[in-house]
């Protein structure tokens, strides 16, 4: 391990694993973290509560916005560029990096052909040492005069490669993540035994919407006849549209695509993660130049930026700041406009600097504050479970909730379930001790779980 991290001369501009391996889980450590942030805010203000239930959209949209402006200005993504890194297409046919390797070397050195053609041969262990450090420092020697030959044959990204990077670092992440959630959410235990309710709720919820809209075109026609023929049109539409969606739910077809969807996509997902790790681990001991199979598929090597490429940053910026300015200037109100332009230039420019720093100043108040004060608790309160559903067979729920599923009876001493219902201590405690789960879920349980419920009168 040592010997491959020793011998990287041949490439002084070549990121190492530790550096592709921070730039890479960047930005997936800065999602959470401010997620985390904006529910925080929610609790003192409920604007930011649509962000949080949407905190996916809004995360990636920003997250296109940053990347593409990067990837035009910066040459390389968001991530990236924090890394002074940069993104190269390379001209020469030796792309995968298979040159003249430290494993290559070692492998001529130790098996090497006989002019006699007697078979390969061998050195000793010292003479492989000294040959490989003289072979080492020849190679460290010529790589900073053969250097700009190779920068030669790289090229800069262009406006394609800079779309198919945005789908790779964008689209294919949100993708992903709504697939996971997905997953996760349909493989729940309670979900496959058919005891959350969400999918009625919905259901419950289309034809509540269907039957309002139904009595709202009832009324506009008994109060007026025929003068808001456009609105009720508008109305029937929708209607048409959640019995759509109403029979899309229950149709067999999408069950059937939901069966096969969660018995083949764990296999997807882990061919998809093994790829990665197969990726690093090759890049790892330089058999490739690419960290992920997207680079590959692109075609795209990662560089460390040079003096060159900082100060060509610097002029393409400038430029682009001043025709932004002239752009504005003569426009009504130009000097407000041109405040506002150099603003959001430099909240782009800076964004590298100031995401991580909002975040750990952030962290560092709310520790703070935890350390010298006692506050509520900072994450919101959350939502209530949804009640467990009758299964099967199970009894049936009396309307009166003062009596008792079981005996049918006023309740005497009520004692919850683990389910949630609740009982007579007698009745419960007997049905549970003799079937060990609950009357009306069928759910597990047995008397240790059972408590009792006090009530004031």
């Amino acid at each position: 391990m040592f010997m491959f991290n020793f011998d990287n001369g041949h490439d002084p501009n070549r990121p190492s694993f530790f550096e592709m391996l921070n730039q890479h889980q960047m930005m997936p450590s800065f999602k959470p973290a401010l997620k985390y942030i904006f529910t925080v805010l929610s609790q003192r203000n409920p604007k930011f509560r649509y962000i949080v239930n949407y905190y996916d959209e809004c995360f990636y949209s920003l997250l296109l916005l940053l990347e593409y402006h990067y990837l035009k200005y910066y040459e390389g993504s968001f991530s990236e560029n924090f890394y002074n890194l940069k993104r190269i297409k390379p001209r020469n046919n030796n792309a995968n990096g298979d040159g003249d390797t430290l494993f290559s070397l070692l492998k001529r050195l130790v098996v090497t052909p006989s002019n006699a053609g007697q078979g390969p041969e061998t050195y000793t262990k010292s003479q492989i040492l000294k040959k490989s450090f003289a072979m080492i420092r020849r190679n460290r020697a010529a790589a900073s005069s053969s250097q700009q030959a190779k920068d030669d044959l790289n090229t800069m990204i262009q406006d394609s490669d800079r779309k198919e990077s945005l789908i790779y670092l964008v689209l294919i992440p949100y993708f992903k993540g709504k697939l996971d959630e997905y997953y996760k959410k349909e493989s729940d235990p309670l979900a496959e035994l058919g005891l959350m309710s969400s999918d009625n709720n919905n259901n419950d919820n289309i034809n509540d919407q269907i039957q309002q809209l139904e009595q709202q075109i009832q009324q506009q026609q008994t109060i007026v006849n025929g003068n808001n023929n456009s609105n009720n049109n508008n109305k029937k539409l929708k209607i048409k549209l959640l019995i759509l969606i109403r029979f899309l739910k229950g149709s067999k077809t999408l069950k059937k695509l939901k069966t096969i969807f969660l018995k083949v996509y764990p296999f997807i997902s882990a061919i998809y993660e093994a790829l990665f790790f197969i990726y690093q681990l090759l890049y790892l001991y330089e058999y490739t130049n690419y960290y992920t199979p997207f680079f590959h598929f692109q075609n795209i090597q990662l560089k460390r930026l040079n003096h060159k490429d900082i100060e060509s940053h610097r002029v393409v910026i400038s430029n682009r700041r001043r025709d932004r300015i002239n752009f504005v200037r003569d426009w009504p109100g130009s000097s407000f406009f041109v405040r506002l332009v150099s603003i959001l230039d430099s909240i782009l420019d800076y964004s590298k600097y100031i995401l991580p720093l909002s975040v750990f100043i952030f962290k560092s108040l709310e520790w703070w504050y935890s350390e010298n004060r006692i506050s509520a608790p900072t994450l919101p309160i959350p939502t209530p479970p949804t009640p467990s559903k009758r299964a099967p067979g199970g009894l049936e729920i009396p309307r009166d909730k003062k009596l008792c599923p079981l005996c049918l009876k006023e309740r005497t001493n009520p004692t919850i379930c683990g389910s949630g219902f609740v009982f007579c201590y007698p009745c419960i405690f007997g049905y549970v001790n003799e079937h060990s789960k609950c009357p009306i879920t069928f759910l597990p349980t047995n008397t240790e779980q059972l408590r009792k419920i006090y009530e004031t009168v």
